[in-house]
């Protein structure tokens, strides 16, 4: 018998949960096969927190050409973190792990509540910020956050709505993390321009 003990009136994601039900326990059942596990159960690894710390830590080190943007993308982290946290506690739908016995989860879950996802969440917004700077590593990270965003759902973590919606959270942060950094650089440069020993060496 499933989980699923609230009704309609009291519960905001009861139909949306039913709808998605059948979709999560068949992606769910993929991950009964040994293999599959092993390979979705690693990506969401290299989506925690700490592997991201590093790969900021590491482009600031080895990558000058980058500028401020570890910088950038730790500010957009904490965004997100914010904003994560901030839904999360507001909207309060259960793991589909939680809700229904036809799903079991492959991985222990951070807490009962599901939407949104974080690892999706920060996953977008790392790989669309590092994207236009360092190409070859946004491109890298491409495949990486797709792999990311299906093991929520087929570990049994999320459901698909939880993934999508995280996933336009985090393209929303990107953009305007990026519209504020070539705002900087526009006002940087102007200021540079407009400075008295620009003018100098201009005239």
């Amino acid at each position: 018998m499933d989980r699923f003990m609230h009704c309609s009136g009291m519960y905001k994601f009861f139909y949306l949960d039913l709808a998605e039900k059948p979709l999560c326990a068949t992606a769910n059942a993929l991950a009964d096969v040994p293999s599959i596990q092993r390979i979705f159960g690693f990506f969401p690894k290299l989506g925690d927190g700490a592997a991201w710390v590093l790969l900021f830590i590491t482009i600031g080190l080895f990558r000058p050409d980058a500028g401020n943007l570890p910088v950038v993308l730790i500010g957009a982290s904490l965004v997100d973190l914010g904003l994560y946290k901030l839904v999360k506690e507001q909207t309060v739908r259960k793991r589909p792990c939680i809700t229904w016995e036809a799903i079991t989860p492959k991985e222990r879950p951070l807490d009962v509540y599901s939407f949104p996802s974080g690892h999706t969440l920060h996953a977008v917004t790392v790989t669309l910020l590092i994207l236009p700077v360092l190409p070859l590593l946004g491109s890298v990270l491409i495949p990486v956050t797709v792999m990311i965003m299906l093991s929520r759902i087929i570990l049994g973590i999320h459901y698909p709505t939880d993934v999508v919606i995280a996933a336009l959270i985090g393209s929303f942060v990107a953009f305007y993390a990026g519209r504020l950094v070539s705002l900087m650089i526009t006002i940087r440069r102007g200021s540079i321009l407009t400075s008295p020993f620009s003018k100098k060496c201009l005239s």
